[in-house]
């Protein structure tokens, strides 16, 4: 049996011809005069030769390397961004903290400048007044303070 058959065709058919190949015995290919190539079970003449399908391609081995490796790149990129996030929010914090103290930090310079007289309670409840230079210890320590929280004096 010769069959004549267009190109793309002809691929579906050797396939198909293939998965029966063993059962079924050799695969013959013969060009006729016209230079169109035929596939059959049997030699259709002299110039007919057998037909040896090469084997398929193997499978690629390096398609689980890339993809581990893959994995590695997204699991660091998701480990960096996670840490990213994390000292963005510590960030946050640390601001948050300089905010509040530089606010008290002024709060408690103003009240030092503004004050008429400054004093101390001591543990039985008494009060005692500031002398001057207690007064300008404690003024410079709160300006101190301001600079340090705010980066101002």
């Amino acid at each position: 049996m010769v069959i004549i058959l267009h190109p793309i065709i002809s691929i579906a058919v050797i396939v198909l011809m293939l998965s029966g190949a063993a059962a079924s015995g050799d695969i013959y290919k013969c060009t006729d005069a016209r230079g169109k190539v035929h596939y059959g079970d049997r030699p259709c003449g002299n110039d007919a030769s057998v037909f040896v399908p090469r084997a398929a391609p193997q499978a690629d081995t390096g398609v689980d390397q890339r993809r581990q490796k893959t994995q590695r790149l997204l699991d660091a990129m998701q480990e960096e961004r996670r840490q990213a996030q994390q000292a963005e929010l510590e960030q946050r914090v640390e601001t948050e903290k300089r905010r509040l103290n530089c606010q008290r930090a002024r709060d408690r310079l103003r009240q030092f400048s503004e004050a008429s007289a400054l004093y101390h309670v001591d543990e039985e409840g008494n009060r005692s007044v500031f002398s001057d230079a207690e007064r300008e210890a404690s003024t410079q320590e709160a300006r101190a303070a301001v600079e340090h929280w705010c980066g101002e004096s």
